[in-house]
This record gives structure tokens, C-alpha cells and sequence, in this order.
């Protein structure tokens, strides 16, 4: 009887202690928790109807992070977009990029540069004199309007070309221009950069109107006698300081008015009193004496944007004992690239000029201006030279002395210039083709 006495108390102890327990529970907190974890384990179906819900208030809920959003793709830049595409190039499509070629004709490409530009996809052409009908009354921007209108119809290829012209004021101006674009010898005696500035403005800006993108100037070559050279009145000034000056206004002339600029003539003409369209100069000065006066106005450029310069078919036995600079790796991609972080268009001087010829056959040229670290080649209105110099690049590059990176590095250069004229809608151009392939 004393043991069933004893088992009661033990139980009622039992229950007391959970009792307390429980009202423990409630008064910090802790059953409301364990309700709400239980609560969050329910399904959705299961949960009570609003008729049916517990009319004790939930606890209060903390709020959970939101998920993180997707992050924004990256901007696609101009060279991923210029990569894509020439993804999508032929080897003969590249190689066509690579050059710009004269033609005959002021109302069309004539043949036989129509057919051979289309045989093997030309991508950039430049104007002469002779394209011109600069005796019409609005002075041949008109007509040259629809030419260019034409000239980019040729060539068998959707990426809109180079085109080229040489309008660098004074006596070389192609067009009939009114007021007459002042010479580099006036700017340079002027030394106003601003007057400058504002004649390469109106310059580009009327190219830009007539389908031209790309001028020859200016022309940067010094001399302390300008007028025993055969750039003559070409010259801005003996002093490289002044050239520099004024040199750096045209290229943000130019600029502004829309219009590419081509600086020419590396590492500098102005040394020698011979003509590279008739001979092969020599300018025999030590590597100091051009650093210090030749090469000033062309480190200028390039720090002024200048989106290409032009090469001289000249030899400099202090930078090569052997190769004009159009042919010289030590001129083009150790000097020019290399010591003067020049990363534009590097353009070769016309390669129907004697300063080449009388050296070397045109095709074989053409190679080694590429492997010399060059961009793109010139040859006006010939078309057996333009024919050997297309045939030359392709055979290279299929036999391998030219490389496909070689090639595509140049290739490269040439499309971001053409993407940075703002006028090509590369997307559509790339949508547009890989939907056809």
C-alpha cells in the first residue's frame, strides 16, 4: 500500500514538472518558435482554410534576403565584335582588306578593276586626280559622291571600305574648293593651330559628305630647306616643333569633321633633296639626328591619335643597312610600333613609285611589307600590279610564309578603324551573316 502511495506522488511530481516547463516555454519564447517551425513544414495544400485558421496571431516572420538578380552581361567591345566577325571572314576575304587600290573611271570602277576587285574581294580603294571632275561647277564633290557610292558596291564584300584621297591644302587638293585650303608652308608660317584645326575640320567634314573617310594628311616631313626637297611648299615648316604643332591641329582637324587621318612620310622624307617617285632616296642621318628632329612631328601624332601612317620608300642605312622602310621590320614594327607605341594603321606609299620598283618586284613587296609589321598596301591604277600584289599575298599565306596571325592581326586593325567611323553596324552585319551560313 506504501508503494502505490509512493508511485501517486512520483506522478504528481511528474506532471508538476512538466507543467513548469511548459509555462517556461511560453514566457520566453520558445514554444511560439516551435510552432512556426512546424508551421513552415506544412504544405501549401494542407495549411487551414481561412474559416478553419487558428485565431492565435502568427509570430512575427524576419524578412529573408532577396535572390540575387542575375548580373548584367558585359558591353560587347569593339574588338570582340571585330573578332567575331572575322571569324566569319575567308583568307581571301582578310587579304583583301589589306590593300587599297586606284582605279579608273569618275563615274564607276571600269574594268578590268571592276572584275579583279570583285575576284578577290578588295576591300578599300583611293582616289587620284584623274577620279575627279574638278572643272564641274560644285567642283566635283557631286560627282564624286556617286562615285564613292559605286566604289563601295564593289568588291564582292559587306564591310564597307576604306576610302582614301590625298587633300593635304596648298597644291594638292584634288577638288576645286572654295575658299582654296591654304598650303603646309602657309600653316606653318601662320602658326595658328587653331586656323589649323578649323581648315581640316571643314576638310573632313565635306569628305565625309562624298563618301571619303580616310585623308593622306598631313604630311609631317621636315627639312632645314624645304624648298631644295621635292615636298616644297608640302612642308609645314623647318622647325619640328611647329610641324609638330600644327601636324597635331590637322589630325584633330580631321577628327572632327569625321574623317580619318594618314600621316606620312615615316621616318621622314624631308632628309634627302630625291624624289621617291622617281628614284630610291637615301637619307643618311645617325639614329640621334632623326630621333631628335625627323621622328619629332610623328611622335606627336601618335599622341594625338593619328589613325594611320604612311610609309616612305626610302632607305635609312642607320636604321637598316639593307631595306627601303617599306620593307623593314626594324623600321616599321622595332621602331615604329615598338620605341614609338604607334598600335594604328601602318600604310605603304604608292607602290607604282620607282623608290620601290627599282628594288623590288611588287608581289614579292607586298609579303614583306606585311612582314615587316605593315597594314595595308597602295597601288593605284595598274592593274597587273594590283593583280601580282593580290596573287603574291594569297599564295603566302597558303604556302605559309605569311601566317594566319599575321594576317589577322593586320585584319584586325583595318576593321576597327572602318568600326570606329561610327557608320558600320557590325551586330547587323554579323547577324546577317551567320544566319546566310
Amino acid at each position: 500500500m506504501f508503494g502505490n502511495a509512493f508511485k501517486k506522488i512520483l506522478l504528481v511530481l511528474l506532471v508538476l514538472a512538466l507543467l513548469l516547463g511548459l509555462s517556461a516555454g511560453v514566457l520566453f519564447g520558445i514554444i511560439p518558435a516551435l510552432r512556426y517551425d512546424v508551421w513552415r513544414a506544412i504544405p501549401d495544400e494542407q495549411l487551414a482554410t481561412p474559416e478553419a485558421a487558428d485565431p492565435t496571431p502568427s509570430p512575427e516572420l524576419t524578412p529573408t534576403a532577396s535572390p540575387t538578380p542575375t548580373q548584367a552581361l558585359a558591353p560587347v567591345t569593339a574588338e570582340e565584335w571585330v573578332e567575331r566577325y572575322m571569324a566569319t571572314m575567308s583568307e581571301r576575304e582578310k587579304t583583301g582588306q589589306l590593300v587599297m587600290f586606284g582605279f579608273s573611271g569618275t563615274t564607276d570602277v571600269q574594268n578590268p578593276f571592276r572584275d579583279l576587285w570583285n575576284s578577290y574581294e578588295v576591300g578599300n580603294a583611293i582616289l587620284y586626280g584623274p577620279n575627279i571632275k574638278s572643272t564641274n561647277s560644285d567642283g566635283g564633290f557631286g560627282q564624286t559622291k556617286n562615285l564613292t557610292a559605286k566604289v563601295a558596291s564593289v568588291g564582292n564584300t559587306d564591310i564597307p571600305p576604306l576610302i582614301g584621297i590625298d587633300v593635304e591644302g596648298g597644291s594638292v587638293v584634288r577638288f576645286r574648293w572654295r575658299p582654296q585650303p591654304v598650303s603646309a608652308r602657309s600653316l606653318g608660317r601662320r602658326r595658328d593651330a587653331d586656323y589649323a584645326k578649323e581648315q581640316f575640320e571643314t576638310i573632313g567634314a565635306k569628305l565625309v559628305s562624298v563618301g571619303i573617310n580616310l585623308d593622306l594628311a598631313p604630311v609631317l616631313d621636315v627639312s632645314e630647306n624645304p624648298m631644295d626637297t621635292f615636298l616644297e611648299t608640302r612642308i609645314i615648316s623647318e622647325d619640328a616643333g611647329i610641324t609638330a604643332a600644327i601636324g597635331s591641329a590637322i589630325i584633330d582637324g580631321l577628327h572632327a569633321g569625321g574623317c580619318l587621318s594618314a600621316a606620312k612620310h615615316f621616318p621622314g622624307h624631308g632628309g634627302t633633296n630625291e624624289d621617291s617617285h622617281a628614284v630610291t632616296p637615301t637619307v643618311r642621318k645617325s639614329l640621334e639626328a632623326l630621333q631628335s628632329y625627323d621622328l619629332v612631328p610623328f611622335q606627336s601624332a601618335i599622341e594625338s591619335g593619328v589613325d594611320a601612317i604612311m610609309i616612305a620608300h626610302v632607305l635609312y642605312p642607320a636604321l637598316d643597312a639593307t631595306d627601303i622602310a617599306t620593307m623593314s621590320k626594324p623600321i616599321v614594327t622595332d621602331l615604329l610600333r615598338g620605341e614609338m607605341g604607334f598600335d594604328g594603321l601602318v600604310i605603304s606609299d604608292d607602290f607604282r613609285m620607282a623608290g620601290l620598283t627599282n628594288r623590288y618586284e611588287v608581289g614579292d613587296a607586298a609579303v614583306r611589307f606585311l612582314l615587316a609589321g605593315g597594314d595595308i598596301i597602295i597601288c593605284g591604277a595598274v592593274s597587273d600590279k594590283q593583280q601580282a600584289i593580290l596573287e603574291a599575298l594569297n599564295l603566302a599565306l597558303a604556302d605559309g610564309r605569311l601566317t594566319q596571325a599575321r594576317i589577322d592581326e593586320s585584319v584586325k586593325r583595318v576593321l576597327l578603324a572602318k568600326l570606329a567611323l561610327g557608320s558600320w553596324d557590325i551586330e547587323a552585319a554579323l547577324a546577317a551573316r551567320t544566319s546566310e551560313q
